[in-house]
């Protein structure tokens, strides 16, 4: 069934049209008032109400909201610390903050953490009414922006000509720029000089038609736009494929650098337009002659993703199987025949098994009239697959290779062979990376086994501990463990206060640390919430 961009529900809104906010503030006169100030026509519905920062954390989890107004100077976790958790690990949810604090440093971070707004104190009736509006105001021209397929394409004509976009397009495919290719780059005022660049490759999923894969690309480049905005270079272009964009800025040093970045685009097109995005990103390069490669490199980086399974945002550097270099074929055939090994499902492996080894050999062609010759080629291939992903073909194949196909004199038992090895050599790769997957589950309960103590431990420290990104590692704990990193450690926090509470003397001020907790009353709130108890009537009863 064929489906119109403008069928395609933005749900950033409830069926009234108002945008979901969480408020947040300690102090109760202030947070009434503003309550009392919001109403079905300004725009906002308060869905959930806050004292402090580690309260809204759990509500922004539950009700999922568009906006957070809060506080900056608030017990246990201030504004500032709110804003960098909720740009980190929600980053659909804008923040605005009422703070009475009007220094160059808040407004830095405020930049940092994408903070679109913010309301002073003392806060009289009249100054929310106008920041209501201005905040509405804001917040539909960005969603605008999302729907709006005819003002982002029109913005597309304007800001990138279509010659750009074809020399881009066709230099990919190059071995290696040269300077001609870069001189005619600064003609149309692309200089592209020695600098940390990164490339990457975007690919849309689940369209039928061409005409709405390519309105919805279109749509993918404006939000690239806004995501590296702050990068010192950008570019990007559209292909059959997808989209490639190519960035450029010092504060690059690894690919991972742009993690959060793209997150932010991933989980924006989960929630507002339905689309799934995979995304193949290139190791750093500093010499823009290397483009071609780079490209090669997202491209292979995507590929992988797809075969391994290992979420959305996939980069080169992680590929532990670097691909070996395929033993020299000119022939395109076999060139495909190789590309279908790898990442082509089971039927299509079998179907072209059949034309390489059964059609060819009776094709009147001398390159392939000699058997031996098209097993020679076959046995590279397998060599290649194996190589390629990682795994020992001598595990699959007991001896020598060419030996084993030349075993075959019909040619059906050599065709189910050769699949069988196909299919076996994949499933041996495959067991590896569940294996791989289940030891990165065992080292997140490791690590928070030895610092749960740590006040600061939180999913960024764990991910860099382990040295993989956020969006892979809370796709695996979704998938494979239905439970968040958060809870995982709240829980086994809470276990070992049971265990302090039951076994010490210790005060409970005392325990509320060794378990992580710099707050007490916090500690107290959040053993309560997990057993039903405070934390003395729980020592009361054992």
């Amino acid at each position: 069934m064929s489906i119109s961009l403008h069928d395609i529900i933005i749900e950033v809104k409830e069926l009234d049209g108002n945008y979901r906010m969480i408020l947040v503030d300690d102090e109760d006169d202030v947070r009434g008032r503003i309550f009392s100030k919001i109403n079905s026509s300004s725009g906002f519905d308060v869905v959930a109400k806050a004292s402090n920062g580690y309260d809204a954390l759990e509500l922004i989890e539950k009700h999922n909201p568009h906006i957070v107004l809060t506080d900056i100077k608030m017990p246990f976790i201030d504004g500032i610390e709110l804003a960098r958790i909720v740009r980190r690990d929600y980053p659909t949810t804008k923040v605005a903050f009422i703070s009475g604090y009007d220094e160059f440093d808040f407004a830095r971070k405020a930049i940092e953490y994408n903070v679109i707004s913010y309301l002073m104190k003392p806060v009289s009736n009249e100054d929310i009414e106008i920041f209501f509006k201005r905040l509405k105001m804001t917040l539909d021209q960005e969603f605008d922006l999302l729907s709006n397929s005819k003002s982002i394409q029109k913005k597309l004509n304007e800001s990138l000509p279509l010659l750009i976009n074809s020399y881009l397009s066709s230099y990919r495919n190059k071995g290696e720029l040269s300077n001609d290719d870069i001189n005619q780059l600064k003609q149309y005022d692309l200089n592209f000089f020695d600098g940390n660049y990164l490339v990457g490759v975007i690919e849309l999923e689940g369209f039928h038609e061409a005409s709405i894969l390519e309105e919805e690309k279109y749509i993918v480049q404006s939000y690239l736009d806004k995501i590296f905005k702050d990068y010192s270079c950008h570019q990007h272009f559209l292909i059959p494929e997808g989209i490639v964009f190519i960035i450029e800025d010092s504060k690059i040093e690894t690919a991972i650098d742009i993690d959060l970045e793209l997150y932010e685009l991933v989980k924006y097109y989960d929630k507002f337009r339905q689309v799934s995005l995979s995304i193949g990103i290139s190791e750093v390069f500093n010499d823009f002659k290397e483009y071609p490669k780079a490209f090669r490199e997202s491209d292979e980086a995507l590929k992988h993703s797809k075969y391994f399974n290992l979420g959305r945002i996939f980069y080169h550097t992680d590929i532990e199987q670097k691909e070996k270099k395929h033993i020299s074929i000119n022939e395109s055939e076999l060139r495909d025949f190789e590309y279908t090994l790898k990442y082509g499902k089971e039927d299509e492996v079998k179907k072209t098994i059949g034309i390489i080894i059964e059609s060819k050999l009776t094709e009147d062609s001398l390159f392939y009239f000699d058997p031996q010759l098209l097993l020679i080629r076959l046995a590279n291939s397998l060599i290649n697959l194996s190589s390629s992903i990682n795994v020992n073909i001598s595990e699959v194949i007991k001896g020598n290779i060419l030996d084993a196909l030349s075993t075959f004199s019909d040619l059906n038992d050599l065709k189910k062979y050769y699949l069988n090895v196909v299919m076996e050599i994949r499933d041996k790769n495959s067991e590896k990376q569940v294996n791989k997957i289940e030891k990165i589950i065992e080292d997140v309960q490791l690590y928070i086994e030895k610092n749960y103590k740590d006040s600061y431990i939180s999913l960024e420290t764990v991910t860099s501990e382990l040295n993989i990104s956020i969006s892979y590692l809370s796709m695996l704990l979704k998938k494979h463990s239905s439970i968040t990193f958060n809870k995982q450690l709240i829980n086994y926090r809470m276990e070992k206060a049971k265990e302090l509470l039951k076994y010490t003397d210790n005060k409970i001020i005392i325990i509320s640390k060794l378990c992580g907790y710099n707050e007490v009353y916090y500690f107290s709130h959040s053993f309560k919430k997990y057993t039903g108890v405070s934390p003395k009537e729980f020592r009361n009863n054992v």
